[in-house]
C-alpha cells in the first residue's frame, strides 16, 4: 500500500469517527428533548435534531464519497524521457537587470530621467524611464562595448527602437550609453569607480 492509500484510509477512519459523534451527540439530544417533551415544549428542538441527523448522514455521505474516488484515481509517477544538462557558453553580452536595479534608477535620476520600472532579466529590454515630459527610454543593459541586437531583436523592437538605448556597465557602473536609433554612442558617463 503506497503512502496515499495510507493517507487516504487514515482521512476516511477519521471523517467516520468525527461524524459518528457528531451523529451520537445529535441523537443523545434528540432522545433526551424527547423524554421531556411534555405538552410538546421541544417541538422546534426535536424538529431541529431531526433535521442535523438528516444533514450529517448527507454530509458524511458526500465526504466519504469523495475520498473514495481519491482512492480509485491510480497515480502513477512520470517516466524520465531525457536527462539534459545545461553548460553556459559564455558568450552572453547581456547581464541580469536585478544585480543594477539601483544603480539605474539613480543614473536615470541624476540624468533626468524618473518613473524608472525593471522588468525580467534578459527579457527584450531590461528598464524603462522617462522624461518629465513624456520622453521614454527602454534600457537594454550589457558588458560589451561591441554589443548589437540580433536580427530577431532588431525585428521584435522595430516599433520603439528609436527609443532603445544600450547602457554599457563596466565595474558595477554605467560606463556608456549607446542610442541604437543611429549606433552612435551618446554620453560617457566618467563617474567610474
Amino acid at each position: 500500500m503506497d503512502k496515499r492509500q495510507k493517507q487516504l484510509d487514515k482521512m476516511v477512519s477519521f471523517l467516520e469517527k468525527t461524524f459518528n459523534y457528531q451523529y451520537r451527540d445529535t441523537l443523545e439530544k434528540l432522545e433526551k428533548y424527547q423524554e421531556e417533551n411534555l405538552e410538546n415544549r421541544n417541538s422546534a428542538l426535536i424538529n431541529q435534531m431531526n433535521a442535523q441527523l438528516i444533514d450529517l448522514d448527507i454530509k458524511k455521505e458526500e465526504r466519504l464519497n469523495t475520498i473514495y474516488r481519491q482512492k480509485n484515481i491510480s497515480m502513477k509517477p512520470p517516466k524520465k524521457i531525457i536527462t539534459l544538462q545545461l553548460a553556459p557558453a559564455g558568450n552572453c553580452k547581456r547581464v541580469m537587470a536585478v544585480d543594477y536595479e539601483e544603480t539605474i534608477k539613480l543614473y536615470e535620476k541624476e540624468n533626468g530621467r524618473m518613473n524608472v520600472k525593471m522588468f525580467d532579466s534578459l527579457g527584450l529590454v531590461d528598464f524603462y524611464s522617462e522624461r518629465f515630459n513624456g520622453e521614454e527610454r527602454y534600457i537594454i543593459l550589457t558588458t560589451d562595448e561591441r554589443y548589437s541586437l540580433s536580427d530577431d531583436q532588431l525585428e521584435d523592437l522595430h516599433e520603439i527602437l528609436d527609443k532603445v538605448y544600450i547602457y554599457v556597465m563596466i565595474d558595477g557602473h554605467v560606463y556608456m550609453e549607446k542610442a541604437m536609433k543611429d549606433g552612435m554612442f551618446l554620453v560617457r558617463n566618467k563617474n567610474k569607480s
